[in-house]
This record gives structure tokens, sequence and C-alpha cells, in this order.
């Protein structure tokens, strides 16, 4: 089986600006994973910093996400996916820079990480918003879950990478000097965004950002295919980040494993992801669109409930490893298939002047909902023990997971046929997409 099937070979070949757009999505990927492992790192390991600073640095480059995704589906809405690609781009290779100077001349503080972490933070959301926006507008709807696939089976590679990638640069070539190639990978980004010709902005009649945001939010309620994937992919992401936080103490605490173990067990789980990235358009071309969300869904969360199931035997750290690591990659292999329609469909349904606002909308509450799970983890690891709380969010997690199996969407055959879900009936017309009021 080829490794990339005929859909994306052509998207690849034939769609320059498909190939610009995801060539400088990689580049940014790359450069945001290894940038997400080096900051905590460098404060760590170069700056002492106390755990506090060390959380505030992660915390500042996820806050964007709750105060900003609608203000980025505004802006994406107004401007041309170009130019917000580029900005956001130089953006954050520019903070990286400054890192690397600061560095190199009188060295970095605490202060200095914290504000590169809340620029980088902040380009990212407005970056990620406009690049999901426009996919549906440079290729067919038939090919937008390939074209998704493609993009998730980068972002599984980069987290495989980028982790792996920082620790080695700062080992080998110092500060300053990784600083400079995750800087690189930003240049990268912004040669390909400026390349990006042709993309217009939609032209949504000039209104309040206010009002636009509520228009956005509401239109996203309002149909019941984007409702329903909304709160699925909000309770998914509690449960995956609850899971995580509870399953880092479990196996420290109660399994003994080193930090080096439990990194090769979430690691490999990324091979699931790829895996399920690069096989997810075939998947619902032989199956349904509707079977491969819902089973999706359910086999990432019963890939998880192994983990518990796994440690009941007493079993050997070589074989305990191995198993474990089999069970994230179950999980990464259906939170890909998920991923995919689920972001297809996000993108295939709305109008053209809804793209980001609805993008905005659904990742600010899809998203909204991570800093819940990692909080809640921690406190029922306190309240129940890590040997308990695991069971708990395990068995949460697939009940939640049939949410789908009520929803209208179970029954698509077709991309077409769930975007049709979102049309009035005999009308060919997607729900709410009336002029907006001015």
């Amino acid at each position: 089986m080829a490794i990339l099937d005929e859909e994306v070979r052509l998207l690849l070949k034939e769609n320059r600006d498909f190939r610009n757009v995801w060539a400088g999505e990689s580049a940014a990927h790359f450069g945001s994973q290894l940038t997400n492992f080096l900051l905590p790192l460098v404060a760590v390991t170069a700056l002492h910093a106390s755990g506090t600073e060390v959380g505030l640095i992660s915390a500042v480059q996820f806050i964007p996400i709750v105060l900003l995704s609608l203000v980025a589906g505004v802006v994406v809405d107004r401007h041309p996916p170009r130019r917000t690609l580029v900005i956001t781009s130089v953006a954050r290779g520019a903070a990286l820079a400054l890192l690397g100077l600061a560095q190199a001349a009188q060295g970095l503080t605490i202060t200095h990480v914290v504000a590169a972490a809340a620029v980088i933070g902040t380009a990212t959301v407005f970056y990620e918003v406009a690049y999901q926006s426009t996919i549906p507008k440079i290729v067919s709807v038939d090919s937008i879950p390939s074209a998704n696939g493609l993009h998730q089976a980068t972002y599984s590679v980069s987290q495989l990478a980028g982790p792996s990638a920082a620790g080695f640069l700062v080992g080998k070539l110092g500060l300053s000097p990784t600083f400079a190639v995750a800087a690189a990978f930003f240049v990268g980004a912004t040669l390909s965004g400026a390349l990006l010709r042709g993309v217009k902005a939609p032209g949504v009649p000039r209104q309040s950002a206010l009002r636009t945001i509520g228009s956005g939010l509401r239109y996203t309620w309002s149909l019941r295919p984007l409702r329903d994937l909304c709160t699925q992919a909000g309770l998914s992401n509690l449960h995956e980040q609850c899971f995580l936080t509870v399953f880092l103490i479990f196996a420290a605490r109660e399994l003994g494993l080193s930090g080096t173990e439990i990194g090769l067990v979430i690691g490999i789980g990324s091979v699931g992801a790829l895996a399920g990235s690069l096989v997810a358009a075939r998947i619902g071309a032989r199956t349904t669109v509707g079977r491969t969300l819902t089973g999706g869904v359910v086999l990432a969360a019963a890939g998880l409930l192994l983990v518990p199931l796994v440690v009941v035997f007493d079993l050997g750290v070589v074989v305990l490893v191995a198993l474990l690591s089999l069970a994230f990659v179950v999980n990464g292999f259906g939170v890909a298939l998920f991923n995919v329609f689920a972001v297809s469909l996000r993108q295939a349904i709305p109008p053209e002047h809804q793209l980001g606002a609805v993008t905005a909308s659904y990742r600010l509450v899809a998203l909204g909902t991570l800093p819940v799970g990692a909080f809640a983890g921690g406190a029922l690891s306190d309240a129940l023990g890590a040997g308990r709380a695991i069971w708990v969010v395990g068995v949460s997690y697939l009940c939640v997971s049939c949410w789908l199996m009520f929803s209208p969407l179970r029954s698509a055959t077709t991309l077409e046929q769930a975007r049709a879900l979102g049309e009035r009936p005999g009308s060919g017309e997607t729900v709410g997409e009336q002029t907006p009021a001015p």
C-alpha cells in the first residue's frame, strides 16, 4: 500500500496553492513542536526556573487560544489569508531570533522567555485559523479529507521529531544556535505563505467585531452537525488531557517508570496518529464518513482504557512499556480518524464568509477544555489516587465517546451527504448562509 494515496499525490503535484500552503504549515508545525519543548527545557536547564515559572511559560503559549480564537476568526474573514500567514510566521521567527540574540549578548531571563512564549502563542492562534480556513478555498470538497489527512500526518511526525530535536540541538549546539534553527523553520513558513496568491478575503459585509463574533458563535451552534462535532471534540480533548495528566503521575509513582520510558510510551503513540492520518481518507471511502467519525472516537477511548487493564497483570518493564505503547498507538490511530473528518466537515459545511468565524468558534470550544482536563486530572489523582483515577477517566471517556452515535452524522455516507445535513431541505442553501446583518 502506497504511503500517500493517489488523491494526495495529485494535490501535491497539480495544486500549487495547496503545495505551498502545506509546505509552510509543515515548517510551522516542526518549528512549533521544537519551540513548545525548547522553551520549558531552557527554563529548567539553563535558567533553573521554579515549577511555577515553567508552568507559566507553558500556559502563556496556550492562553491565547481561549482569549483570541474568536478575534482571529474576525481577522481571517476580513483579510486575505496570505497576509495573516506571513505576518504570524514573521512574528514567531522574530521572537525566537531575539531570544538567541539575548542569550548571546547578555544571557536569557525568565522575562525574555515568557514574553517570547506569549508572542509565539498569540501568532500561532491566528496562523492556525488562517490555515484551516484557507484549505476549503483551494481544494475541492472531495479532496478535503485527503488534504487534512496529510496535515494530520505532518503534525504527528512533528510531534515525534520536535522534542527529540530540541534536546539534541541544545546538547550539541547550545542555546543560541538552537533558537536560530527554530527561527529558520518559521522563515520557511513565511516564504511559503508569501507564495499564496489569488486567494482573497471573502468580502464579509462590515460590522462590528462583537457582532461578527456573535454571528460566528450562533452559526456554529445552530447547525446540528457542527454542534455535535464541536461537543464531541471538546469532551474528547477534556478526557485526553485529563487522562494524560493522570497517566504521568500513575506511571511515575505507581508503575515506577522513568521519564525516558514514559516519553517513549507517549512518543510511540504518535506513530498510531501518523498511521491513522495516512489511511483516514481511504477508510472513509471504503466504509462511510459517519462510521469513521464515530468509530474513530470510540477507538481512541478504548485504546486508553487498555492502560489500566494492562497493569492489572504482573509484567516486566519491557513488556509493560510495549503494551502501554500499544494502547497509545490505538488511541492515536482513533484520534487521527476522527480529526481528519471532523476538520474536513468543519471546512466543508460553512459558506466562505463564515469559515474563519466557524473555525475560531470550534477551536475555542474544542481546545478550551484542555486546561480544564489537566486541572481535573491532577485533582482526581489527589482525591482518589492515580490508580483509581485512571480507571474513572478511562471509563468516563468511553461513555462520552458515544455522543456522535446519537447524531445524524452517524448515518452520513460521504462528505457531501454530511455537508447536506447543514442545508435547508430542498433549497440547497446552507442554514445561516444568508447575508449577515449589517
